[in-house]
């Protein structure tokens, strides 16, 4: 029997305030700062940033899994595995995806943990998860959920943190089909890591993250600008890299879903693989930088719109802070 893990459903959430460009270009002018060539650098024009001190990723998280959940026609007792993936963990212990195993009251024959690798996290999982559950029929549904909440943690004095991330939460239902060619392909990987000090949260590391003494902007994230060209660059070898070996083209692939850190970064990849800008979702002018989540965002309002079909080939590509990059092929 052959099997295959494809996409069932995906659907997001986020909070209703919105934040424009405007309060943060004079939030960082009085700085004596102009960030409005980093705004039209990332394609920025609002963003949702919760104004709840009660809602977190955790709340996003569990928001958004009941919407995909209710899409599917499923409930949390279906799922065989749930993984929590997020860069701004609300718990470390214990894992957030035991809390929302709890709040989705799912079964007890259920694998459940974490995953952190930061904004390349969902793409991450959906590798892992679906050779996982690729390799191992028992599981029938699986669910990967991302929520992230950078904004929270950032110094006032940073603009890419404060003024550049929103806050949401995605997830995505997996299904272990059989006979079926529709789901994971194949992925490919890009890891620098001569990069790990330039983003760290806490920014002191945990061990310190009680000392009083300590400056509260230490126990934030640092974020120190540096040059991210060959993460990009590593964007377009992975996708054509993993063409080649499937006896695949560029013409053959209906949609690029991409970190959404930046708009021009987007373009960026576009122009080197000369492709065109319709295979090219941006959200991030709505939603801002959701870290993790950002390309199954992309991907839930590619479907909204109606621009994806059952069996079109897709690519997922993403990088996380340090930096490590993440590619996958997939036939949606």
């Amino acid at each position: 029997m052959v099997t295959n893990v494809a996409i069932k459903e995906v659907d997001y959430y986020h909070p209703k305030n919105i934040i424009t460009n405007d309060f943060f270009i004079n939030h960082f002018e009085k700085q004596g700062k102009d960030i409005r060539p980093l705004l039209e650098f990332t394609g920025r024009s609002k963003r949702y940033i919760s104004n709840n001190k009660k809602e977190n990723m955790l709340t996003m998280g569990i928001e958004a899994a009941k919407k995909a959940l209710k899409k599917a026609n499923l409930t949390a007792k279906d799922m065989d595995l749930i993984v929590f993936s997020s860069g701004t963990p609300e718990f470390v212990q214990p894992t957030n995806a035991l809390k929302l195993h709890h709040a989705l009251d799912g079964k007890e024959k259920t694998i459940v943990y974490d995953m952190n690798s930061n904004c390349v996290g969902m793409v991450v999982a959906l590798e892992q998860i679906s050779q996982y559950m690729k390799n191992n029929p028992k599981i029938k549904y699986g669910m990967i959920v991302g929520a992230e909440q950078m904004n929270r943690y950032a110094r006032y004095s940073e603009e890419i943190p404060y003024a550049n991330f929103g806050d949401s939460g995605c997830a995505i239902i997996l299904e272990n089909t059989e006979n079926s060619d529709r789901g994971f392909i194949d992925s490919d990987w890009y890891t620098d890591s001569s990069m790990h000090e330039f983003i760290t949260l806490p920014a002191k590391g945990f061990s310190n993250i009680y000392n009083d003494h300590l400056p509260v902007e230490d126990k934030l994230v640092q974020w120190v600008p540096f040059n991210t060209d060959n993460a990009f660059i590593s964007a377009k070898n992975s996708i054509e890299k993993l063409l080649v070996q499937n006896n695949l083209t560029k013409k053959d692939v209906k949609k690029y879903f991409l970190s959404q850190f930046a708009k021009k970064n987007i373009d960026f990849i576009k122009d080197e693989l000369k492709e065109e800008v319709h295979k090219f979702p941006f959200i991030g002018d709505d939603f801002g930088y959701t870290g993790t989540t950002s390309p199954f965002i992309a991907l839930a309002k590619t479907l909204d719109n109606g621009e994806l079909k059952r069996g079109d080939v897709i690519i997922f590509w993403s990088v996380g802070s340090g930096i490590t990059a993440s590619c996958v092929l997939y036939r949606y």
